[in-house]
């Protein structure tokens, strides 16, 4: 694992195969970027994005996916085949969201006396 990481922050250059990638950075100024690339249009490279994209918390996958959509503004159909993968692949887990969101009544019982 820790060569793994190693080879992460190095600045050797290699030949990868890399079929899609998201890069967030933050630069002095104290803007957030994201750069999000696709090797090209194929079903691989659509399922690869869509499995990265997978991995963002629901808030930081609109942001995201935002992006990415402007990057694809004149290409709305290959957009909506990344948000298809995605719908296809999303799979949520009951006991985290009642542990988030646990029902709680809007009004107490001993408010109402």
């Amino acid at each position: 694992m820790f060569k793994k990481l190693k080879s992460l922050f190095s600045k050797e250059e290699e030949e990868k195969d890399v079929l899609c990638s998201i890069t967030l950075y933050k630069e002095k100024d104290g803007d957030i970027y994201i750069d999000a690339r696709m090797a090209d249009e194929s079903e691989e490279a659509l399922e690869a994005l869509a499995t990265i994209l997978c991995m963002y918390s629901p808030s930081g996958f609109f942001q995201v996916s935002s992006v990415i959509k402007a990057q694809l503004e004149n290409k709305e159909e290959l957009y909506g085949k990344i948000i298809e993968k995605v719908a296809g692949m999303v799979t949520f887990n009951q006991d985290d969201i009642d542990e988030e969101y646990p029902e709680k009544p809007c009004i107490n019982p001993s408010d109402m006396i």
